[in-house]
C-alpha cells in the first residue's frame, strides 16, 4: 500500500511507527506544499495506522514522535529551499 499526505503531524506518526518513507517532493503549482509518500509491506498495517491517527486514538513513543518530527522537518525544510531557489533562478532569466 502507498500513502501520501501533506500532513506533517500524520507523517510523523506514520515514521514514527516504522512506515517506510519512500518520497518527498514539493507541489509544483503550490510550492509552499510538500508531499510525503510512505510505503508499507502490508496494507492493514498503514491503513491501521491511518485510522489510529484519525480517530484520535494512536499512541506514540514521544521521543520517536519528536525525533521523526524533526527529520522530517528538515527534509521539508531542505526542499521548499531547493525549490525556491529553483523558483528564484527563473525568474531571474526572464
Amino acid at each position: 500500500m502507498k500513502l501520501t499526505t501533506t500532513d506533517l503531524y500524520e507523517s510523523g506518526f506514520l515514521h514514527s511507527q516504522g512506515a517506510f518513507l519512500s518520497g518527498a517532493w514539493a507541489d509544483k503549482g503550490n510550492s509552499s506544499t510538500v508531499f510525503f509518500s510512505f510505503e508499507d509491506d502490508s496494507e492493514a498495517t498503514l491503513s491501521e495506522l491511518q485510522d489510529s491517527y484519525h480517530s484520535g486514538k494512536a499512541t506514540v513513543n514521544l521521543s520517536e514522535y519528536r525525533r521523526s518530527l524533526e527529520f522530517l522537518k528538515d527534509l521539508m525544510f531542505q526542499i521548499l529551499r531547493k525549490n525556491n531557489r529553483r523558483s528564484n533562478h527563473a525568474h531571474r532569466r526572464n
